[in-house]
This record gives C-alpha cells, structure tokens and sequence, in this order.
C-alpha cells in the first residue's frame, strides 16, 4: 500500500513539474488582461479557403516560419538585414539586438499563441523579418527596384504575402528599426509612400497618413486603415426620406388598371398567355431582412437597376435611390482574393473593438452573386472587373468571402438591405418591371402594345358611339 502511494506521489510530482514548466512560458503577470493583435484566422473562416492565409514566398512571424514553400526567401532576408546595416555608421548589429531584446516579451504577448522559441531564435526573427518588412518598402520608396525586384517572378507575391493575416509582426518592431536606420526628416515621407501603397480602390478622403503607431498592430490593420473607410451609414434615398410612405404606397387601383391591361393584351394576343402576369398584393406583415438580399437576377427582374458609382468617395460609397442601386467599380484580381478575405478576417478577430464594414460589403456582394448569370448581370453594368480565369471563379470567390463570418444585425448597410427588401417585395415593381420585359423588351414586342392599346380605344369608342346611339337615336 506505501509503495503504491509512492508511485503516486512520484507521478503526481512529475506532472507537477512538468505543467509549472508550461506555466513558467507563459509572458505576463496573473490576471493581467491579454492583449493579443496576431492571430491565427477563424477556423470558421479558415477552413474553406485555406490557401488564401498561408505565405507563397515569404514568412514573417512565427506562425508560418519553416514551411517548405517560404525557404527559399530566408537568405534574401540576410541580405536585406546586410543591406540595413550598412545605411549608416550609426547602425550596427548589437544595437539592432540590443532593441531587439528590449522588445521581446511585449512582441511574444502580441501573438494568439506560444512561440516556441528561446530568446535568442526569437530575437534572431524579430531583427530578420523586421529588417526584411522596412527594406522592402524602403527600397520601393528610394526607387531602388532592382533590389527589390531581383527575385525574379517571386515578387509578384511578396506584398501579397506582407498583406496576410497569419504573417505579421508587430508594427512596433518595424517602427523602432525605423528609428534606428530612416533620418528623422524622412520618416514622414516614408510613412506616406507607405500609406499611399496599402490603400486600395478610390481614394479614401478620411484617411490621415500620419497615423499614431502605437495604434497601428501590423501591416493588415494598417491596410485595413487605409483601404476600408469608416462610412458610417450609406446613402438611402426612398419614399421614408420625405414622409410620404403612405401617398406612393402601391394602392389597389394601380393593381386593377395593371390586370385590366394585361387582360386586353392576353385577350388580344391569345400567343401571349404563357407569360401572363399574376397578380398578388403585397403583404405588410412581411418581415424585411437586414441580413441579406436577393441575388442580382431576382433583383433585376423586380425592376432594379444597377449603376457603377461616378466619382465614389471609397470602396463602401454604395446608394440605393428609386430602384436604382449604385455601387463602386470593383476589380478582382489574383492579388485582390487573399487581400479581402484577410481583411475580413481581421474585422472577425477584432469583433467589439472595430466595426466591420469591409464584413458587411462582402456579406452584399455574397448577396448579389448566387450563379455565373449574377456575375455577368453585373459585368455587363460596370460594377465589377472580372481578372480572374472564368466566372465560375469569380462566383466561388463571391460566394466564399464572407463564408462563415459573423454579420452583426446593425451593420452598416442593414438599412440599404431593408429598402431594397422592401422594393423587391412591392408587387407593383415587380409587375411594372415584367411588362416592360415582355412587352417593350423588343421593337416588335412594343409594336404590339401600342397596337393593342389603339385596338382597345377604337373597341371603347366604338362601344361608346353604338350605345350612345341606342339611347338617343339619330332624327
């Protein structure tokens, strides 16, 4: 029984000591709130476009440092490190180290998960990936493109790659690297070029270049400064604007001399059966969602329009007036891909502390495009630019970007949702928009109509004169 009790204490007092060793890698003070600004991407986001998180050329960070694909880059990393050394007789490698070590637990608490690297391979990293992140963009900015671009076709990858979630550093690393290899004088330059590279799409107005760095966590959130607005809500134009809801309300006279119509053409053209209109009236208890909206064709064939946006202020201008729906120009390319779904992601991990509007344009377009037919809708109207191989390709990505993403129900767009909602669920639009489809969709087709319609007013004279007649004979 002793024996037993010993082998116990034994093994209790291994595992002891091995879960106080796991205690003892953990940074920071009990109950300290943890503020971590990277991230691994949601699994829930994560797991259907997996590709578009991990590195092609390069690794910065720790999550993806060691993959076979990103080897090739760690000796051009030396070489800028080289390269930033020699920008100064002031700069030398234990200075850099020396700063380094200063920053290292402030940047190991930065990451979502432990860091499985002594001090030294972890300095070692911090100094690599820092020096590589600054010369990269130094090196664009002094107009040295030889240097940079001497990689050959990797290049093409290597912002693409500095734009990933699960691939950053802290920005304060690359901020003290700065201060100690850029002049003064030039860091607001530099800061500017560098703004003027991360922001995509129409020029965002609201976009202050000189940015506080202690607010910036890493290149995508400077992105995603730079790029997504904060717009708060988009321009509704409707009946509620000017109080008039219910003196345009659809009323049911406007049904009645719709079917009348529709009858005489039917009755006139007996061919045209087969597309007759039916008629329903809307129904008001009708809950409107601020979730999604139909998709471009169902819209379409309720009678809305779509316009690219002239002169939009940013990527989010979108406005909603009279059945017409304005959206920004929107290219998608192979670059393009990665960058917006990282971007989403980001919002995702940052829920509570930003609100994420770039989550709920990718909800809207998610929306918009259900099939092939909802992209060509939209590229024949402007609104999008199709880079990518095939439709097919660009319908998988609409439909994927914002796949598993959490959309609050006070968005930023819940209101233009609620309005389009409401336009496709008026039974007149959608029975003013079929007879325009069906009957002035052609010349022919038009011809008819107003054939039928001299038809039907010759008929109600010709009835009018043969009744007048009956009651008051000719003397």
């Amino acid at each position: 029984m002793e024996e037993t009790q010993i082998v116990i204490d034994v093994r209790a007092s291994h595992l002891s000591e091995s879960m106080q060793c796991k205690l003892n890698t953990l940074w920071g003070k009990p109950n300290e709130i943890e503020n971590f600004t990277v991230f691994r991407a949601p699994c829930n986001i994560r797991q259907s476009k997996r590709n578009l998180f991990e590195p092609f050329v390069v690794s910065i960070g720790p999550f993806h440092r060691g993959n076979t694909s990103v080897r090739a880059m760690e000796e051009k990393k030396w070489r800028f490190l080289r390269d930033f050394l020699s920008r100064g007789d002031h700069i030398n490698l234990d200075l850099c180290i020396s700063e380094m070590k200063l920053l290292e637990e402030r940047t190991r608490r930065c990451y979502s998960e432990t860091v499985a690297l002594d001090s030294d391979g972890f300095v070692e990293m911090m100094l690599l990936d820092g020096c590589f992140v600054l010369e990269y963009f130094l090196k664009w900015y002094e107009g040295n493109s030889n240097s940079v671009f001497e990689v050959g076709w990797n290049c093409a990858f290597i912002l693409s790659d500095l734009l990933l979630l699960e691939n950053q550093i802290p920005f304060f690393v690359v901020e003290k690297l700065c201060q100690i290899g850029v002049k003064q004088e030039d860091r607001i330059s530099f800061v500017n070029h560098l703004v003027r590279i991360l922001a995509r799409g129409p020029t965002n107005e609201s976009i202050s270049p000189n940015l506080p760095p202690d607010k910036i966590h890493h290149l995508v959130h400077l992105c995603h400064h730079c790029s997504v607005p904060n717009p708060g809500k988009p321009v509704v134009l409707s009946s509620k604007s000017f109080n008039l809801t219910r003196m345009v309300r659809p009323s049911r006279i406007k049904y009645l001399l719709l079917g009348f119509l529709v009858w005489v053409l039917t009755r006139r053209f007996p061919g045209s059966s087969s597309r007759s209109l039916s008629l329903t009236f809307p129904n008001s208890t009708m809950k409107r969602s601020v979730m999604v909206i139909p998709c471009a064709t169902e819209l379409q064939d309720a009678g809305m329009k779509f316009r690219p946006k002239i002169n939009p202020r940013h990527m989010l201008d979108i406005s909603f007036d009279h059945g017409v729906l304005e959206i920004p120009r929107l290219t998608i390319t192979n670059d393009t891909k990665p960058l917006f779904v990282n971007l989403v992601a980001f919002e995702q991990c940052k829920l509570g502390e930003m609100q994420a509007h770039l989550t709920s344009f990718a909800s809207f377009l998610d929306s918009l495009v259900n099939t092939q037919k909802d992209v060509i809708i939209l590229q024949q109207c402007g609104i999008v630019e199709n880079c990518l191989s095939s439709e097919e390709e660009l319908t998988n990505f609409f439909n994927q970007v914002s796949e598993g993403a959490v959309l609050m129900e006070d968005h930023f767009l819940a209101e233009l949702f609620t309005e389009v909602n409401r336009y496709c669920e008026s039974n007149w639009n959608r029975q003013r928009a079929k007879l325009i489809r069906d009957y002035f969709g052609s010349p022919w087709a038009a011809i008819s109509l107003i054939a039928a319609l001299v038809l039907l007013v010759l008929t109600c004279v010709q009835s009018f004169f043969a009744v007048y007649a009956y009651y008051i004979p000719p003397s």
